[in-house]
Order: structure tokens, then C-alpha cells, then sequence
């Protein structure tokens, strides 16, 4: 029996995707959701604004919601110095981030895991269809935080989204995630899903895909095709 997986797509994205996280991790579920861009956006705080006024002032350079809110609870729970500090030396990678604040346990080195096949349905549909994509994954010793990715290639698009996890305990496990290829010609730059044949590609990980930090791993990638008539 596959599990169901939830997550969320980020806004805007013309991805969907549920999965679902350990909650006994107080503090990584929130960190984990900072993401790139949010390291990024905090870094700039720090260049342009400075750091007078601790936590809550570094921390108000984030949009309100999740990830202000969980940059303030890891912010405090680690102290700005140290917040800072790390911040300075983890390439933008939000789960190394994590893993260096202790906020997250590092992946272990023994995890293991396996891609076990993928499904698209339908095969094929016009413009404002939504592709339902499935990916199976097996795992044989349990996994840290990490991610799975998706990317979509074809025509003049390529898009891609990754949801986080904070890690699996072996066993057999099934994500979807919805694609809307919907066009938007008032979209800066325009989004056109032209008739052909396009590939999807998810890629299953430890840690971040590609990432040259301790404890990262890719256990598996798998790909297939959908048509827009």
C-alpha cells in the first residue's frame, strides 16, 4: 500500500502537490519552509539594513506568514549571531541551513532509498488541462530532510518545482503533483503552452538535489512524456 503525500506548491506556480511532515520536529518543519528564496531575501536585509534591532528586524524583511513567523522562532531559539553566522556560509541551501542551526537532524549517511516508477494521466490534452503526474518511491533505511523535484521541459517552457520533506521511515510511498498548462500571454514573459510532446522529470533526494554538502544524496530520478493537442 502506497502512502499519500501532501505538500505545497509555492504561489503562483502552476504546480499542486500534498505532503506530509514528521510534526515531532518542532522547529525544522518551520525552517525547512524559509526555502531559498527566503534565505535570500534575508541576506539582503542584512547587506542593505543592517541587523539594529535583532531577530524582529531581520526577520520583517520576510513577506508575514510561515516564513516570517518561523524565522522568528529559529532566530530567537538560536540566538542572531549565530543566526547570522550560518546564514553567511550555506550557499542558499535551505536544508543545510537547517542541518547547521540545528534546527533539523543531518540526514544519515546510511540512508538509502529507491525510485520506483512514475505515471501521467492523462497521456494527453489540450491547452488548460491538468496533468496528474505520480511519482513512487521506496525507502529502505529512513531518510533526513530533503526534497523531491520536478521539472517539465518542452515547447518554449521549462519549469520545475521541489517539496520539501523533513524525511521518511522505510516503507513504500506515492507523491502527485498536478500540472495546469494553462496560457497567460499577459504574463511577463509570457506563458504559452504550444501543441507537442513535453518531458517530465522527478528526481528524489536527501538534502538538496545536486548539493555538495555532507549527508546529501540522490536516490533516484525517473522521467515520461505527456502530449498537448
Amino acid at each position: 500500500m502506497f502512502a499519500s503525500l501532501i505538500a505545497t506548491a509555492a504561489l503562483g506556480s502552476p504546480f499542486s502537490s500534498f505532503q506530509t511532515v514528521r510534526s515531532e520536529l518542532s522547529l525544522c518543519n518551520p525552517c525547512v519552509q524559509l526555502g531559498g528564496q527566503g534565505l535570500s531575501l534575508l541576506l539582503n536585509e542584512i547587506l542593505n539594513a543592517g541587523v539594529i534591532g535583532g531577530c524582529s528586524k531581520l526577520c520583517s524583511g520576510l513577506p508575514k506568514g510561515v516564513e516570517r513567523t518561523g524565522c522568528d522562532v529559529l532566530c530567537a531559539a538560536v540566538g542572531i549571531k549565530e543566526f547570522i553566522k550560518v546564514l553567511n556560509n550555506t550557499d542558499l541551501d535551505p536544508i543545510y541551513f537547517c542541518e547547521e542551526i540545528k534546527a533539523c537532524p543531518a540526514g544519515r549517511d546510511d540512508a538509502a532509498g529507491t525510485v520506483d516508477g512514475n505515471d501521467v494521466s492523462p497521456a494527453a490534452g489540450p491547452s488548460g488541462t491538468t496533468f496528474a503526474m505520480q511519482l513512487r518511491f521506496s525507502v529502505v533505511n529512513a531518510t533526513g530532510v530533503g526534497e523531491i523535484r520536478i521539472a517539465i521541459e518542452g515547447g518554449t517552457q521549462s519549469v520545475g518545482q521541489s517539496f520539501l520533506n523533513t524525511g521518511y521511515t522505510p516503507g513504500h510511498y506515492a507523491t502527485n503533483v498536478s500540472l495546469t498548462v494553462q496560457n497567460d500571454p499577459s504574463a511577463d514573459p509570457p506563458v504559452i503552452w504550444n501543441p507537442g510532446t513535453y518531458k517530465y522529470a522527478f528526481e528524489f533526494c536527501q538534502g538538496e538535489c545536486g548539493s555538495k554538502h555532507p549527508h546529501s544524496k540522490v536516490f533516484g530520478q525517473t522521467s515520461g512524456t505527456f502530449m498537448i493537442q
